[in-house]
């Protein structure tokens, strides 16, 4: 044969079975495998493992390797211990862990394994492995390390909250130094269980601030992860979502509070992909249409909303409610079911300045007393305070708080609501939000709101605790996916929000030392998790909703959120200033109605809240006929539209 010819050969046969090709990884963000055939791990893992000899890696050992071999498919696997920096730049381990095909970083400390093995024989073999083809695995800590930029947690966790309120805290320790299998990109994980979301925009902020690099994150939640092949395409598996976020956002400071354009968010379920190298998603999964681009707030009224329960907490919110909207001397009516802390908040609103507060104990009789509805319908301010979701929502359906709920939508009325309480001013009210593993076992209930802000879900106390962290992160963009919703606010007991009208625009900012947190569906694509974690159809999967394009804006005062245009039709709503005549007044018979330039509807209860007669008018004026009513004390609504209340007047049947 030719001599050239069998050159080529060899060549051509070398080529043939040599791995040319990067290898693959497999991204999981923590939380415990399930040995289940159909859970939310053993799919993933035996794509990584089966076959092939499976190396684990650690400062300590676990089981994995049982569950690799028996579960999974291995055809080997073993727990390495490295524990020390030398043990991990030994010679030995290098050529040991040559012999095998998928090295897997276990859980622990990211800062141990950034500290102990770089710059190491292990190191070495890890890239030598992925280079000749291998599959390079973490999860938690260890997926941690597998991006080109770690957060090291050199001194120690970070948690969201401090993320935000000073991304340059000395807990944000960023390096780009150790291993290299995600250029361009830092990895965060169990970012649904712990609300890191938050923590991965300061990442990406910190980065862009300090090294003027911009950078995307993946924040995988627990219990999900992503499997990239060799051509850098990765699908996404598991309970939860692998969220991107977009690098290219605009990030700064007011003192060290860290403020944001809308960072772009993409949330992919169980069968989206996302390509590394084109930074392209694929939305298989994401089967439900959502279009909300033309929906905005319009309300042409002040909502001021606290995301603390406590008064201490409450000081800069109070003291904007008496003198920064409305007059300083304009009473207060403040409603609530808990009259000790009422008292608490009355004492410290005369302290600042309102000459008279008048509490409301919201209870089961409030619906029908009349002194109630004569004080909603003279307040123009009113405090909400520590009500119970079951009590107030009873409330609601009452007479008095069905004229409660028009009237806080009058043009120029201000509301303010106190931490909890803060739901109410949503169109969406999410309760349970305290229990334990709420969210994760989809225990998480909904019920309608006072939809002062209509298109939108507000979460207040989003890190009060961390039994609650998955409950707060992922019931906004649950219900912005459930109820079609456009806007989601995340408020801490750090922060407060303002929504007011400012000239024609419905406008949103925030106060305190964190921002106001607010995400945007800009897209048309939702879906809901279905993978549970053991595979079993016999359980809900987790509220946990995935979306094709969010946007995250960090917001204060000096950074306007737009909500939309406030709606000016029909603005002069104000009781106060409408020309009202009722006569006479006890009445027997015929009862004359008369309110100046507009139709109207009418309403009249008995004093238990039972409607006993309605009706509309066509012209300012309407004669009506109570001869059939007992004698009594009624109450009189009349509205210029169904949706603004006029008046509520005491009316007297002889």
């Amino acid at each position: 044969m030719n001599p050239l010819k069998i050159l080529l050969f060899l060549f051509i046969s070398c080529a043939t079975f040599a791995y040319s090709q990067p290898g693959r990884l497999l991204l999981v963000g923590g939380g415990a495998e399930k040995n289940e055939i159909s859970s939310w791990s053993t799919p993933a893992y035996r794509w990584a493992g089966e076959g092939k000899r499976v190396a684990i890696i650690g400062t300590s050992t676990g089981s994995l390797a049982p569950y690799f071999k028996q579960q999974c498919g291995a055809a080997y696997a073993k727990e390495f211990a490295i524990a020390s920096h030398d043990s991990a730049d030994s010679q030995v381990l290098y050529d040991t862990l040559l012999t095998y095909e998928v090295i897997f970083f276990r859980g622990g400390d990211q800062f141990e394994y950034y500290n102990l093995y770089r710059n190491t024989k292990l190191q070495e073999a890890v890239n030598n492995l992925y280079n000749s083809g291998g599959t390079i695995c973490g999860t938690s800590a260890g997926m941690h390390i597998l991006s080109s930029i770690v957060f090291t947690a050199e001194n120690g966790t970070v948690y969201p909250y401090e993320s935000i309120e000073n991304p340059n805290n000395i807990y944000v320790t960023l390096a780009d130094d150790f291993l290299n299998f995600a250029p361009g990109f830092i990895f965060d994980t169990h970012v649904a269980e712990r609300a890191r979301f938050a923590r991965t925009v300061g990442f990406l902020a910190y980065y862009k601030m300090n090294k003027g690099t911009d950078i995307t994150g993946i924040g995988m939640d627990d219990m999900t992860c992503m499997t990239v092949d060799e051509t850098g395409m990765g699908t996404v598996r598991g309970t939860g979502c692998a969220n991107i976020y977009v690098a290219g956002s605009t990030y700064s400071l007011n003192g060290t509070k860290l403020l944001s354009g809308a960072v772009q968010v993409i949330q992919l379920l169980q069968g989206c992909t996302y390509d590394f190298n084109t930074k392209q998603p694929t939305f298989n999964t994401l089967s439900r249409q959502t279009n909300s681009a033309s929906f905005e707030e319009t309300g042409n009224y002040t909502v001021l909303a606290s995301g603390s329960n406590k008064l201490t907490e409450n000081q800069s919110m109070l003291t904007d409610l008496v003198t920064g909207t409305g007059t300083a001397s304009d009473p207060v009516l403040l409603l609530s079911g808990d009259e000790a802390l009422a008292d608490a908040f009355r004492d410290k609103l005369l302290q600042l300045g309102t000459p008279d507060v008048n509490i409301l104990i919201i209870n089961a009789d409030a619906g029908s007393n009349a002194e109630y509805a004569q004080q909603i319908s003279n307040a123009v301010k009113i405090l909400f305070l520590s009500n119970a979701t079951s009590v107030f929502n009873q409330f609601l359906k009452s007479a008095n708080g069905d004229f409660l709920n028009k009237k806080v939508h009058f043009s120029g009325m201000i509301s303010a609501f106190v931490g909890d309480d803060s739901r109410y001013a949503g169109k969406t009210v999410v309760d349970n939000y305290y229990t334990l593993y709420a969210s994760y076992y989809a225990e998480l209930t909904f019920s309608k709101g006072l939809s002062l802000l209509r298109q939108s879900v507000i979460m207040p106390n989003t890190y009060f605790d961390s039994d609650m962290y998955e409950n707060s992160a992922t019931a906004v963009p649950y219900c912005m996916a459930l109820d079609t919703l456009k806007y989601g606010i995340w408020l801490t007991n750090h922060s407060y929000m303002k929504f007011e009208p400012v000239e024609g625009k419905a406008i949103l900012t925030g106060y305190g030392t964190a921002p106001v947190m607010v995400i945007c569906n800009a897209g048309t694509l939702t879906g809901f998790s279905t993978q549970t974690g053991t595979g079993s159809n016999t359980v809900k999967p987790r509220m946990v909703a995935g979306f094709d394009h969010l946007q995250l804006s960090l917001i204060d005062y000096t950074t306007p959120f737009v909500m939309g245009n406030v709606n000016t039709s029909g603005t002069e709503n104000d009781p106060v200033k409408k020309s009202i005549f009722i006569s006479p007044n006890p009445a027997k018979g015929i009862l004359h109605i008369k309110i100046k330039y507009c139709t109207f509807e009418f309403e009249i209860f008995d004093i238990v809240g039972f409607k006993c007669m309605s009706g509309f008018s066509d012209s300012e004026s309407k004669e009506i006929d109570i001869s059939a009513l007992k004698p009594g004390l009624y109450l009189l609504k009349t509205f210029h539209s169904k949706d603004t209340p006029t008046s509520i007047t005491k009316l007297l049947k002889q």
